[in-house]
């Protein structure tokens, strides 16, 4: 049973699963409840549509794991043309990736009817599917461009949940009697930032699980970034990469100052540099697979840190004086 649920992915499905349901409540829901209104999409639809994203990444899991055993059977038998019927095993796999699927576009495409006008939620089941099998059968070899198409699919996973009745909310210019309010402009750029970080933290995260992989990928012959360019080098791009992400941290709640008061803005601004810094650190003494695991796993768990944060800070992003 553990060795299933590792074939499915379950700590990226957690992942996936938080951070959707963490952004619908720390940012969507008072975003609405500013103008008290409930949120345009309701939970029943939106748990239909997460449960079906989940199964369509766990088939996306099991058609790495396939096309993985497959390529390991041609590189053994040193041709390039098999019978895939020939390895019952293989064809397992290829069986649970179909129902995986299968549940998923049922799940995700009644909630995509249900939610009449967001288009996003349909691109987005729509990117899940295509990225996941590109990636599956040629990005998962290539160098650098399958890690950039994780991160693509991963920040989709936050753009999606951008509300689209923007036309039916209150005008951003209108003044509450205690000239507060959260304007739909205001909502665009704090996603397009946390879709940035993470669209940083993805990289970074599948680059660790390169290094993780160096040997087994070089005897794959696959091409990524740890094989190419070796332990040191890698770590090298991390580091620039997570600078680089510190800094546009720094110049987002800088420029979001109005919004926020200092105390919030020296919680965030902390927690996020803290552990990015933690990171490096213990990017810089991982000499071991375990040491790396525990970083990749950490950084997957610092996408529901961050959301964490604006949750626990209720109202984080929603307070403010339009300027």
């Amino acid at each position: 049973m553990k060795e299933f649920f590792n074939l499915l992915g379950w700590k990226d499905l957690i992942v996936v699963f938080l951070v959707m349901v963490l952004v619908r409540i720390s940012i969507i829901i008072p975003f609405y409840s500013q103008w008290y209104l409930p949120p345009s999409i309701s939970w029943e639809n939106f748990l239909i549509f997460t449960f079906g994203i989940c199964f369509l990444f766990a088939g996306n899991n099991i058609a790495i794991r396939f096309y993985e055993e497959k390529r390991k059977i041609l590189l053994q038998s040193n041709t390039s043309i098999i019978n895939i019927k020939e390895y019952p095993d293989v064809v397992r796999f290829r069986g649970l990736w179909i129902v995986l699927w299968f549940v998923g576009l049922v799940a995700s495409g009644y909630s995509c009817f249900k939610i009449s006008g967001n288009y996003y939620y349909t691109i987005l089941v729509i990117l899940v599917l295509f990225i996941g099998y590109v990636y599956a059968n040629y990005l998962r070899q290539t160098f650098l461009l399958g890690n950039i198409a994780l991160a693509i699919l991963y920040s989709a996973i936050i753009l999606s949940q951008l509300p689209h009745d923007s036309s039916t909310l209150i005008p951003y210019t209108y003044k509450f009697p205690n000239n507060w309010a959260f304007s739909y402009n205001d909502l665009i750029i704090l996603f397009v930032f946390l879709a940035g970080l993470v669209f940083a933290l993805t990289l970074l995260r599948d680059m660790t699980g390169d290094i993780v992989n160096i040997e087994q990928d070089s005897k794959m012959k696959y091409h990524t970034i740890g094989v190419k360019l070796g332990e040191r080098n890698s770590k090298l791009i991390m580091y620039i990469l997570s600078i680089a992400f510190m800094v546009i941290t720094a110049v987002f709640l800088y420029f979001y100052k109005t919004k926020l008061d200092s105390i919030q803005l020296i919680i965030t601004f902390a927690i996020i540099i803290i552990t990015i810094i933690y990171y490096m650190i213990m990017l810089q003494r991982a000499k071991m697979q375990t040491e790396y695991n525990y970083l990749y796993i950490f950084l997957g768990m610092l996408y529901i840190s961050i959301l964490f944060v604006i949750s626990f800070c209720k109202h984080l992003f929603i307070n403010g004086t339009i300027q």
